[in-house]
């Protein structure tokens, strides 16, 4: 049964007088009923049967006659009630629906009055009931667009109203900026003289700083207009402009929308025409060419830009040139870099800068004015400017080419081609291959630059890497080009050498460049394939490299398998390759292959090709380590079901590097072996073999030196993971050993213990393999390596060349052992036995070196902290004995800063994180020892003159690094320390602190300023915790016992940078003298290294805690005491001056916070004085000295 039908319900006839209202009141009382009681929502929507009632009625009906009159009243009353109410809402929707009547138009005599009323009423409306305030504003709209008679007086409400909603819209605000536009006519009607329009105007002026207004296009059309409807808002509105350009810089959106409000004004013909937007103008140009911030010049720059491009408008190119000329022209030649960069942009901004109200004979001297200042620039001492320059020059060539004069293009692209790509300066060679590659977009260009471009072949080999990027990109340009080959260009040679050792940004696009050649996929594969293997001939290492990044620059997965397997049977067929041309097929097919190897229908086919016999015959082939390499690399690709196939060819690459002397040959292959027998599960086996290794060289080490002996061999590899061998007990005599030897080992066991303990150090960095290896060898390779360091520790001074990978195996399993036990249980780092132990052991051997023999049964270490500090002191304890001197050479010396930085880093990593805690005294006692030992030995060697330069260099790389570990060590140390602590470390902390300040001068006085400069730069780092170093004793401690910490130097001399830092202070004195000028300066060599240093130190010592001021015076103040006892009368007038003039100054309030400083400063004057009085100081210059000395503390006690 088919469904009934619902009967349509039809309105009422218009004839039908129980639905048609009798009167204009009963209609706007029926209104009242239909329309909700709340007008809270966001709209006041009409109801349908309201709109059908009074569409319905005749255009002559009595009730839409006086319907007008009615809404008029009801709007007025309201208003004199002063508050909306549903009487005006009502008026308001029939209003409406008067004006949007689709078959009777308004009436608009009548409708005046009511839309007069209502206009008036808006700004309150907009408060109280802003859903009738958008009804209204939508009916003024109407009578607006249809030009109703009287509609200017609709206007004056209406448009702040939208103005403001649009202003607060957000996002929603594009609809109300089209509303907006549609009455752009009414905004000059408005008088924006009168003082009532002010709070408009600010509106206004709120636009121009709206994101809404500025990405809209309608929005820049309305500020547009605004500034032409009046001088005040023409004026204020081109300032908020200027304000905000300065505070754009990077927001180029916004800049560019300000430029084009700006260009649309002008072009109104309105205020911004004139005198007003022609000064706004003007300060644009100056602010492009003189603004000190480079993105404010850039934001000027880009307002103008907005005239430039429009310079077919009538008048504008007048404009730019009347503006721009005098500006640029002038400051392209001052001295200022900035302004001379600024000016050059600007220039090439609006090229060609003419006057379009002459003729062309008076322009050309006007053009070739800017040429010769362009030319002028591309020698600039400025490298920037020459940047610019060079690339903006091109871009002129590019599109004035028909005009510009041949000569002037040849002149030009010579300067360029043969001066600028030759440049000193990166960024300028970058700019000259850019803009050639800009240039090239003319065709024009291409016969000279045929003849030119050969010259920049060099390019592709530069130094800097974005320089050799742009080079290959120069020729992939010419290579899409017919009339170029870019073979011409570059030579293929140049090319492939590149291809083979670059960076893989080059060597990337060098293969996009030579893919059409070389595998070209509109050749059969069988072709493509033959071209590919004989660039492989030519260059193995560039082919190889080729292959790399084929299949990223377009070439099918399909033809590389194709080639892999063509690669594949040539190298083990005996066609009589050469065997690079072998390792590079094999190379390169390795690298396809990992290319490849996330493509798995690519290898179904591959993974045929190499069966086990393949990959033997292959591995047997390669000669090469990289071969080598590449092919065990490939193995888990190509049969991940049998990843022990080249077992055997792993263990013997392995082994053999172990024990031989050419392991560095061979260390791409040993990784790749390692990771493959990891990944077959065989580890045990090559760690057993490496421990053995170790084992083996360590009993004979100690058999030969007479040391204890390391623990036995793995018995087996087939013991149970986990298990370990049993400790063996240290004793106590282990680092004196039974008997003295000085045998040398030669250099074939020292290769071979350096090759096993290489390849421990690189298993130990491995995550993956790193556990299994502490867990069950740790301890056999840790007691070889134990007696492998001792021997390098104690005979390094008879090694011609150290390798220093033992050592460094030795602290890194001793540090993973004691990281693994942490994680094992769980907790956070503390004290490991087992770094302290080698950390202890390690200082003993370097210690039992110090002192020169190797039966020592006593150490110097472990001597009492006074004797210790006095031998700090006084000869260091690292001084090599007299017998040792005899045996000393240069090598011997860098072995031993060498071994001592070593040990420093493992100190410094290890207390880090907390694994060493009680050792720190006996750590800092090490550092200070070796610092002295560093500065003893460029001492000794400069004297006799033995360093060359290569030696020199390393050994002051070798003293910065350890200067950096030693000063971290010491920031450690103070950062732990309380004022609970013992004494001890912090007499050491000071003591380090002291020699490593040292340095600097030693640096200086044995190798020169030129090589102590970049130590400045290093201890500039570290001076604040050299500072606090220095003033430990004072800073920690109780008040009363800081007079009482005195620095006690014994008989040694006084530190190197005290007596720096004095020398300097009299050599600035000697300088501020006009006379004797000469015969004073031979006396104190100029030191820049320590001056330097002296005043970084003043200025953080000022910027600091008094207190920490106070503590290093004492220091000086201290010293300078020590100096007057010794009778150097110069170091006590050098830092009495220092103190005096440099930490204390005029400043008496400053003073007074010095207290240890002011006391101990007082004491000396009156022992100065004693020196004086008593005749203690024969020599009257000396006296002299002195006297100047007590005149210096009088100026800042008062009290004397």
């Amino acid at each position: 049964m088919p469904p009934a039908r619902r009967r349509r319900r039809t309105a009422p006839a218009a004839g039908d007088d129980e639905s048609a209202p009798s009167s204009s009141a009963d209609l706007l009382a029926l209104a009242i009923t239909l329309l909700p009681a709340s007008t809270a929502a966001a709209s006041l929507k009409t109801p349908p049967h309201l709109k059908h009632t009074v569409h319905s009625l005749p255009d002559s009906h009595p009730v839409l006659l006086s319907l007008p009159q009615t809404l008029a009243q009801a709007i007025s009353h309201d208003s004199d009630s002063g508050s909306a109410s549903p009487r005006a809402a009502a008026a308001a929707v029939l209003l409406h629906l008067l004006l949007t009547h689709s078959s009777h138009p308004p009436r608009w005599d009548d409708l005046l009055r009511p839309l007069a009323l209502l206009h008036d009423r808006l700004t309150v409306l907009a408060t109280d009931d802003p859903p009738l305030a958008a009804l209204a504003a939508s009916c003024f709209e109407l009578a607006w667009r249809a030009a109703a008679p009287g509609r200017d007086a609709l206007v004056a409400q209406t448009l702040p109203y939208l103005f403001s909603h649009a202003l607060t819209s957000g996002s929603n605000a594009r609809p109300l900026l089209r509303r907006l536009f549609a009455l752009r006519e009414a905004l000059p009607l408005l008088d924006y003289t009168d003082e009532s329009i002010s709070d408009f105007k600010m509106l206004l002026l709120r636009c121009f700083v709206s994101p809404h207004f500025l990405k809209a296009e309608e929005g820049r059309k309305l500020l547009a207009l605004v500034l032409g409807v009046s001088e005040g808002l023409a004026r204020e509105g081109l300032e908020l402009i200027r304000a905000q350009v300065g505070m754009m810089r990077g927001r180029r959106a916004a800049v560019v929308a300000y430029g084009e409000v700006v260009f649309r004004a002008w072009k109104d013909g309105g205020w911004v025409r004139g005198e007003i937007g022609e000064d706004f103008l003007q300060g644009m140009v100056e602010a492009a060419v003189h603004a000190a911030n480079k993105e404010v010049a850039k934001a000027a720059r880009r307002i103008l830009w907005a005239f430039v491009e429009q310079k077919a408008v009538a008048g504008v190119e007048k404009l730019v040139f009347r503006l721009s000329e005098p500006v640029v022209f002038r400051s392209l030649q001052v001295a200022n870099s900035n302004v001379r960069l600024n000016a050059l942009h600007l220039l090439l901004d609006v090229f060609p800068l003419e006057d379009p109200d002459v003729t062309k004979d008076v322009n050309d001297p006007l053009l070739e004015k800017q040429f010769f200042l362009l030319d002028k620039l591309l020698m600039d001492d400025c490298p920037e400017i020459r940047a610019v320059t060079v690339e903006g020059l091109c871009r002129i060539l590019n599109q004035f080419w028909e005009v510009i004069p041949s000569p002037t293009i040849s002149k030009k692209l010579s300067k360029i081609v043969d001066d600028l790509s030759k440049d000193s300066c990166n960024d300028v060679r970058l700019s000259t291959l850019n803009g050639l590659i800009y240039l090239l977009d003319n065709p024009q260009s291409h016969d000279i630059l045929k003849v030119l471009l050969p010259r920049l072949s060099d390019m592709v080999s530069d130094p800097a890497l974005s320089v050799r990027v742009a080079a290959v990109d120069l020729l992939l340009a010419i290579r899409d080009l017919r009339s170029f080959q870019y073979n011409k260009v570059v030579g293929l040679g140049t090319l492939l050498s590149s291809l083979a050792d670059d960076h893989p940004r080059v060597a990337q696009k060098i293969t996009k460049l030579l893919i059409p050649s070389y595998f070209p996929s509109k050749l059969s594969l069988k072709e493509a394939c033959a071209r590919c293997i004989a660039l492989i001939k030519r260059s193995p290492a560039a082919g190889a490299r080729f292959c790399e990044f084929a299949l990223s620059e377009g070439s099918s997965s399909r033809s590389l398998v194709e080639f892999i397997k063509l690669a594949v049977t040539l190298a083990l067929s005996p066609s009589g390759l050469k065997s690079e041309q072998t390792d590079g097929l094999i190379i390169a097919s390795a690298k396809l292959i990992k290319s490849l190897s996330d493509e798995g229908s690519s290898l179904v086919g591959l993974r045929e090709c190499f069966a086990n016999a393949k990959l033997k015959l292959l591995f047997k082939t390669a000669v090469s380590d990289s071969a080598q390499a590449a092919l065990l690399g490939m193995v888990p690709v190509v049969s991940p079901d049998d990843l022990r196939v080249l077992h055997v060819e792993c263990m013997d690459i392995v082994v053999n590097a172990a024990v031989s002397s050419k392991q560095e040959e061979c260390q791409e292959a040993l990784l790749a072996a390692h990771k493959l027998v990891h990944l077959s599960g065989c580890s045990d086996e090559m760690f057993e073999a490496l421990t053995n290794i170790l084992q083996s060289k360590a009993s004979c080490f100690s058999e030969i030196y007479g040391l204890e002996p390391p623990l036995c061999p793995v018995a087996s590899s087939k013991r149970k993971k986990g298990k370990s061998l049993k400790k063996t007990p240290a004793r106590s005599d282990d680092v004196a050993g039974n008997k003295s030897s000085t045998s040398i080992l030669n250099n074939e066991e020292l290769a071979a213990v350096g090759g096993a303990s290489w390849q421990i150090n690189e298993i130990l960095k491995a995550e993956e393999m790193r556990a299994t290896f502490l867990q069950s060898y740790a301890e056999i390779a840790f007691s070889s390596l134990k007696v492998i360091s001792q021997v390098y520790i104690e005979q390094c001074l008879h090694f011609e060349s150290l390798d220093l990978t033992p050592v460094l195996a030795y602290s890194s399993l001793a540090t993973h052992s004691a990281l693994q036990v942490v994680d094992q249980a769980d907790i956070g780092c503390s004290e490991s036995t087992t770094v302290n132990q080698s950390l202890d052991h390690l200082l003993k051997c370097y210690d039992k070196f110090a002192n020169g023999s190797s039966t020592s049964s006593t150490s110097m270490l472990n001597k009492n902290e006074k004797s210790a500090q006095h031998e700090h002191l006084q000869h260091g304890t690292l001084e090599v004995s007299d017998a040792s001197c005899a045996e000393n050479s240069v090598k011997g010396t860098i072995n031993v800063i060498m071994l001592g930085t070593s040990i420093l880093k493992f100190i410094v990593d290890t207390t880090t994180i907390k694994l060493v805690h009680d050792s720190k005294v006996r750590c800092v006692r090490f550092a200070s020892s070796y610092t002295k030992y560093a500065v003893s030995a460029m001492k000794g060697h400069h004297e006799s003159s033995s360093f060359n330069g290569d030696d020199l260099k390393d050994i002051l790389i070798l003293t910065r690094s350890s200067f950096t570990y030693a000063a971290k060590l010491l920031h450690l140390v103070l950062a732990s320390s309380t004022e609970s602590s013992s004494p001890s470390p912090l007499e050491e902390a000071f003591l380090l602190a002291n020699n490593l300040l040292d340095l600097v001068p030693a640096v200086e006085s044995f190798t020169g300023s030129r090589f102590a400069i970049p130590l400045v730069s290093v201890v500039k780092q570290w001076l604040p915790v050299l500072i606090l170093g220095l003033g430990c004793r004072w800073l920690i401690g109780a008040e009363n016992e800081m007079a009482n910490n005195m620095w006690n130097l014994g008989d040694s001399d006084l530190p190197l940078w005290v007596v720096a830092l004095a020398k300097s202070e009299l050599l600035d004195a000697e300088e501020a003298r006009e006379d004797d000028q000469s015969e004073q300066g031979s006396e104190h060599e100029d030191s820049p290294s320590s001056r330097k240093l002296a005043e970084i130190m003043v200025t953080l010592l000022k910027k600091g805690s008094p207190r920490i001021l106070d503590s290093v015076g004492g220091i000086l103040v201290s010293t300078l005491q020590l100096a007057l006892q010794r009778a150097q009368h110069s170091v006590v007038l050098g830092l009495t001056r220092f103190i005096c003039a440099r930490l204390l100054g005029s400043n008496s309030s400053a003073s007074e916070k010095l207290q240890l400083t002011c006391d101990s400063l007082r004491e000396n004057f009156f022992e100065i004085d004693r020196h004086c009085r008593d005749n203690l100081v024969d020599d009257e210059g000396r006296r002299q000295q002195l006297e100047s000395a007590k005149v210096l503390i009088q100026s800042v006690l008062s009290d004397l």
